[in-house]
């Protein structure tokens, strides 16, 4: 269970967050602050121990997938087992209020149990994720009547949710959708398909659809578009008009049902504002981000695991491998790479709780708002950019226990090559990672830059000790390098956006060096940590950086000349 509940995710539990302001602005004097704490404890030690008991039967049934049975999905025994075991435990959605059973986790333990789920099985924990996800969506945008009937369902895990956004046209570009909604007699209906959705056999589906009654005029924008929710079985029992067409075959998740949607005239309720669907939908997307986040730290945790113990496992010319100074290197890089991506994915999702304490005392304490935008505008930028670190890291982590396994690790039975087939879809779904970085600039180009340097500035002054303020320094030093080369980028929008991963790369490494001081600051042995991550990342910084202020956009003319090569 230690290995699941680890000094990583303690010391946000016990030292960098301040639970008890959390749950006094959230609920009130009456809180009981000490039970609140205690629970979170008790909820994470619940799923540890879980998560090490079905680890063992999800990677001996790796390989068996999902199947379509007389129109029915049948999910392989290791996702059913682990599901059952979370669904007992109550832990399959935890982010639904209490007034309809839930425990209203904070995001950060939410993500927090994502991640154990995921190191244990990835292909549970889409079943999970998802499930949550929708809930919490159903939450926020449905009205009382549906929220009633469904959210104590997804609590006890009566049903699951998928989110259909998908179709052949229209991938990352939503503005492609064409499944159709139409109102008659005031009931809505639903008509199209959806590809590549995941946990596809699932009772509930929330579909972004086109208006039926502007759908000419909408067509090719995400303008007219609304969020349904539609089940495969109406409240009287009968059979919706919805079916699953075919699972898809994939390199990893075996487990995890990919569907091809058929709708066909099904009966369909929306949910929020019609028209305003792609605005919901987004909070779905975002919080789906950070979990699939959770879930490539989760992978690249049981790759680090798996590697280290090889390594001293493993013996050649007399030693260990892992006692060879290559090796040392090696396991110290997949290491710092995965606790920077979770310095990222935790600082975030700490700022998401904070500022939702802070709507909850607005009533008690006017004059937050200000407070609560600034957040807003750091989450809106540090969402894209955790989603991006997380799961580029997984699958360089993940190939690097490979190649720690050397030959063994290339065998079909290896729990690292299944590791690595698992993570490589991180960095696709949910957004590319090219999307998360253009989305990133774009906040950039709003203005959330400076926010976030001033936040950060603000920390690294706080640092106590005079080693910590010699390494503020360097990445007080990097902020500024930043600062310089932005000015390039406002000269050419082609020209930033080709540039975009760079400005990523280099906006990332000075918020996880900070976060990561951060975390020195109260925890001394983590102090070797943060200077790796800064002497590394500096480095690459200022390269990127040169390479920013050096360039031009005539850089894209010289990569269509490349690609013409190959005609």
């Amino acid at each position: 269970m230690a290995q699941y509940l680890h000094d990583s995710v303690l010391l946000y539990l016990e030292k960098l967050v301040d639970w008890d302001d959390y749950y006094a602005r959230r609920k009130g004097d009456g809180a009981d602050l000490a039970a609140e704490r205690g629970a979170l404890r008790s909820l994470l030690e619940t799923a540890a121990e879980i998560c090490t008991k079905l680890e063992p039967e999800a990677r001996a049934g790796w390989w068996e997938p999902a199947r379509l049975e007389n129109g029915e999905v049948v999910q392989p025994p290791h996702v059913r087992h682990g599901y059952e075991m979370l669904r007992e435990a109550g832990l399959v959605s935890v982010g639904v209020k209490e007034r309809f059973g839930g425990f209203e986790l904070p995001n950060l333990i939410a993500n927090m149990l994502i991640q154990m789920v995921a190191r244990a099985d990835a292909a549970l924990m889409t079943v999970m994720g998802l499930q949550a996800g929708v809930a919490e969506d159903i939450q926020k945008y449905a009205p009382e009547e549906l929220a009633q009937r469904y959210l104590p369902r997804f609590v006890a895990g009566e049903v699951q949710g998928a989110m259909d956004l998908t179709e052949p046209q229209a991938g990352s570009d939503l503005g492609g959708i064409v499944t159709r909604a139409s109102d008659e007699g005031g009931r809505s209906y639903l008509d199209g398909q959806k590809i590549f959705i995941t946990n596809g056999g699932a009772e509930i589906h929330l579909v972004l659809a086109r208006d039926a009654d502007s759908f000419e005029q909408s067509k090719g924008t995400t303008k007219g578009l609304s969020l349904f929710l539609c089940p495969r079985t109406l409240p009287d029992g009968t059979k919706n008009r919805v079916s699953v067409e075919r699972l898809e075959h994939k390199l990893g998740l075996h487990g995890s049902p990919t569907a091809v949607m058929r709708y066909e005239h099904a009966e369909a309720w929306r949910i929020g504002t019609k028209g305003d669907g792609f605005k919901a939908m987004l909070d779905l997307m975002n919080n789906a981000r950070l979990g699939v986040a959770a879930q490539g730290i989760g992978i690249a945790e049981a790759a680090v695991e798996e590697a280290i113990r090889y390594s001293r496992e493993r013996k050649q010319f007399g030693m260990a491998i892992g006692d060879q100074p290559l090796m040392k290197n090696v396991l110290s890089r997949m290491i710092v790479a995965l606790e920077g991506s979770r310095a990222l994915l935790y600082r975030v999702s700490a700022l998401i709780d904070h500022s939702n304490a802070l709507r909850a005392s607005l009533f008690r304490e006017p004059g937050l708002e200000h407070v609560i935008e600034r957040n807003q505008i750091q989450i809106r930028l540090l969402t894209p950019l955790a989603k991006f670190l997380a799961t580029e890291s997984c699958d360089e982590i993940t190939r690097a226990a490979i190649q720690v396994h050397g030959g063994i690790g290339f065998m079909a039975e290896s729990n690292v090559g299944k590791l690595h087939l698992d993570g490589i879809i991180t960095t696709i779904y949910e957004g590319t990672s090219e999307i998360q970085v253009s989305f990133a600039l774009k906040e950039i180009g709003k203005g959330a830059l400076g926010i976030v340097f001033e936040e950060l500035r603000k920390e690294l002054g706080e640092l106590r000790t005079p080693v910590l303020k010699q390494f503020a320094a360097r990445v007080t030093a990097g902020i500024e390098r930043i600062e310089q080369s932005a000015h390039a980028l406002l000269r050419d929008f082609g020209y930033a956006l080709l540039s975009a991963r760079s400005v990523a790369e280099m906006v990332i490494a000075v918020i996880v060096a900070s976060e990561l001081l951060r975390q020195a600051d109260v925890a001394p042995e983590r102090t070797e940590l943060a200077a790796r991550w800064i002497a590394v990342k500096t480095l690459e910084l200022e390269s990127e950086a040169r390479r920013v202020i050096e360039g031009d956009a005539g850089r894209i003319e010289r990569c269509e000349k490349i690609v013409r090569l190959w005609g």
